[in-house]
């Protein structure tokens, strides 16, 4: 873990040890402080993101406290931590996006941005971004080599994020159409694409089971289609396996899993099974052709992990 990180972790314990209200440490039994998220990229700039749980507490009180967070780190003794983006969200809920409790800055840019492979990409606080830059270049590279995309082939990029693997692969292809279910990351992703003067990318919002099945009927009619999908552990929804897998164009799926022993397994599955194993799955079955692991959290048991599909 970066040196940034565990200051900032620090730095909060401490602004928590002085505040009037509990941590919530377990989510149901009360409290509200919750985790803070630490962001920082290769040139050292700084996000960081609070999370709050509001209780019973009325909208002024919550600005006391508020407020007290942004004196703490940016003239008390959290400024050490020099953040460059500051955000605070409150909610009720264990997990919520930007639409069901927007984020909030609190102090400074409302992003940060990295750069791989020769591309600069926006981070908004919500957006699904590698943290390992290194190890990230190594994976979008290795995907991008293991396509065998043409200048005339049509990639298809399901769980975009920011739009990392269709930018940093939008030279090898006609055109990109990445789907994601984050609106801020696709709107990241669309300022990405003009940021780096890339025109042949566009990027839709929505969940992959609806986007796809629709979208699917309408390409592959010129040149080729390839696939990448980039799931989180979840894996994808079978709506999307079906129309992938029931697609007679898409000779070549490269699926990024993160957790390849959990949900993605029945997505391999899928893939990869006989109709008459599953009878909602047409057309030809895909064959894996190579594995390969990218170890984006060292000293760890987790790899990503690379798989081609053929058929």
């Amino acid at each position: 873990m970066p040196e940034k990180h565990k200051l900032v972790a620090r730095c909060y314990e401490d602004f928590i040890r002085q505040s009037p209200l509990q941590p919530c440490i377990v989510f149901h039994d009360g409290g509200y402080w919750r985790e803070i998220t630490v962001r920082t990229n290769a040139a050292g700039n700084t996000m960081a993101i609070v999370y709050f749980h509001p209780q019973c507490l009325t909208t002024e009180d919550i600005c006391i406290h508020k407020n007290a967070l942004v004196e703490y780190f940016t003239k008390g003794p959290g400024s050490v931590c020099d953040l460059d983006s500051f955000y605070f969200q409150e909610s009720s809920m264990t997990h919520c996006s930007h639409q069901e409790s927007p984020y909030q800055l609190l102090h400074g840019q409302p992003h940060i941005h990295e750069e791989v492979l020769g591309y600069t990409f926006r981070i908004s606080p919500d957006a699904f971004f590698q943290v390992n830059r290194a190890a990230a270049e190594c994976l979008y590279q290795t995907v991008g080599d293991l396509s065998h995309t043409t200048r005339s082939d049509t990639l298809l990029d399901v769980c975009c994020g920011t739009g990392a693997i269709g930018i940093s692969m939008s030279s090898r292809v006609q055109k990109v159409i990445g789907i994601e279910i984050i609106e801020q990351a696709v709107e990241d992703a669309k300022y990405n694409a003009l940021l780096n003067a890339v025109s042949n990318c566009e990027f839709l919002v929505g969940k992959a089971e609806v986007a796809v099945p629709k979208l699917l009927p309408s390409l592959g009619s010129e040149g080729g289609l390839t696939a990448v999908v980039n799931p989180s552990r979840a894996g994808l929804h079978y709506r999307v396996i079906r129309a992938l897998r029931n697609h007679p164009t898409i000779h070549r799926l490269v699926y990024i899993s993160c957790k390849p022993g959990g949900e993605a397994m029945r997505n391999f599955r899928d893939l990869c099974c006989s109709s008459e194993q599953q009878r909602k799955l047409t057309g030809k079955p895909f064959v894996p052709k190579v594995a390969i692991p990218v170890d984006m959290f060292p000293q760890t048991l987790h790899c990503e992990l690379i798989l081609v599909f053929e058929r």
